[in-house]
């Protein structure tokens, strides 16, 4: 088995957690509910006559979570077999000894430059070393996903003058750059292996520094939109943590979705008052019961 995680871009919505075997994963956005995909063969289309074996794809079998069990999905019910038992079991017993979050994989990153200083600008893709590029790579930098966002993390009220200033520095060839970190997220090389600066590149995905007080402005009050959602980066300075902390009552709504995968929390005060405050202004959005001092 495999245990590892992936941020979700674009545009960035927290980490996704994996754990994978032989044609079995199990997927998480939230370290809470499950998502337990088996890989089979698909049949051919329509008219091919049984021509070949089909093509190997995953389905959702079943969702899984500690409180509620094993719930099947339709799909899974009527393809339900021993194997399939078998490998949900495997996935579920490492699941429960699995200790999250786990460590981000996806180390090969594609930015977007600054149409003057040719420095990273904002982060477009990320995917783990080895695995194949996308054909169409991102070209744009987006900052929310949806019309009213989505229920762990809704639209930014600024997005579009965002995500315009984001499009004005970028400039008309809108150059980007494909860059591979070590383990540690320490060290950076670029696609010709030579080195480059690991401060250039910003920890929360987008450049902070902008020529006028509006604009700047208007990017730190996108992070404390989104702080949620970034406290579950690794290797963001206490410095850098403790402001998110204290920006949680921003958007507190997505907390839920995403608290269970902090790698560290500085304050737990932060996180359970905005739980709470959760709790009292939008009740439904929640996904599990009022937090006790144990839970965080």
């Amino acid at each position: 088995m495999r245990a590892y995680a992936v941020r979700r871009l674009l545009p960035f919505l927290g980490v996704l957690q994996v754990i994978e075997m032989d044609q079995a994963r199990a997927t998480s956005a939230n370290g809470l509910v499950w998502h337990l995909e088996l890989q089979s063969l698909q049949p051919m289309a329509w008219g091919s006559l049984n021509a070949g074996p089909g093509e190997k794809g995953w389905y959702l079998h079943a969702l899984w979570s500690e409180q509620d069990g094993l719930c099947d999905a339709p799909v899974g019910s009527a393809r339900r077999d021993v194997r399939a038992r078998q490998r949900c079991g495997a996935l579920i017993d490492r699941i429960r000894s699995t200790a999250l979050p786990l460590p981000l994989a996806d180390r090969h990153e594609l930015w977007l430059l600054d149409d003057q200083e040719r420095r990273p600008l904002a982060l477009l893709y990320a995917v783990q070393p080895g695995v194949p590029t996308p054909g169409s790579e991102p070209r744009r930098w987006l900052g929310c996903f949806g019309r009213e966002g989505v229920a762990g993390q809704r639209r930014f009220p600024q997005i579009e003058a965002l995500e315009s200033q984001v499009r004005r520095r970028s400039g008309f060839g809108q150059r980007r750059l494909w860059v591979t970190w070590d383990k540690a997220h320490e060290q950076v090389a670029g696609e010709g292996g030579q080195s480059l600066a690991a401060a250039d590149f910003p920890s929360c995905g987008l450049r902070e520094d902008w020529s006028s007080a509006e604009e700047a402005g208007r990017v730190a009050a996108y992070m404390r939109w989104i702080a949620p959602s970034l406290l579950t980066l690794p290797w963001l300075s206490d410095q850098r943590r403790l402001w998110l902390e204290k920006s949680l009552s921003v958007q507190a709504a997505s907390i839920e979705y995403h608290w269970r995968l902090y790698p560290r929390i500085l304050r737990p005060q932060c996180v359970r008052a905005a739980r709470v405050q959760t709790r009292l202004q939008a009740p439904e959005h929640a996904v599990d019961a009022s937090p006790t001092e144990s839970e965080v």
